[in-house]
């Protein structure tokens, strides 16, 4: 990430998602742990605008917003893993919870790496 700290700015990278799908393969583990800890990071220098890596681009860059998002998605996330049997099964529940994020692909492809 790059902090503009003039401009109550963080580019985020793939830390921040606006919106979007996040592609959870590499939440296997302590990732989404790890994952949550680098949205602390960015909410730690406390920016008002956050430039998520993935985003939808008619949505603002509001950082309360978009860190609050980015952690609620993941700590579903970790809930769905626990609470769901398979890839599909685990896929659905979070097009339930989220059904009007873009990009369901990146979704998908995390839930088949998660459940291999």
């Amino acid at each position: 990430m790059l902090h503009v700290a003039s401009l109550d700015l963080v580019v985020a990278g793939d830390v921040i998602y606006n919106d979007v799908h996040q592609f959870l393969r590499e939440a296997q583990g302590d990732g989404i742990n790890a994952w949550l800890r680098a949205i602390d990071a960015v909410e730690s220098l406390r920016p008002r605008l956050v430039v998520a890596g993935h985003k939808n681009k008619v949505l603002d860059d509001d950082a309360r917003r978009t860190i609050r998002e980015t952690r609620e998605y993941l700590t579903t996330a970790a809930t769905m893993l626990a609470e769901q049997t398979t890839a599909l099964d685990f896929f659905n529940a979070m097009l339930q919870r989220f059904p009007d994020r873009l990009n369901p692909g990146a979704l998908w492809g995390g839930a088949t790496a998660l459940y291999a």
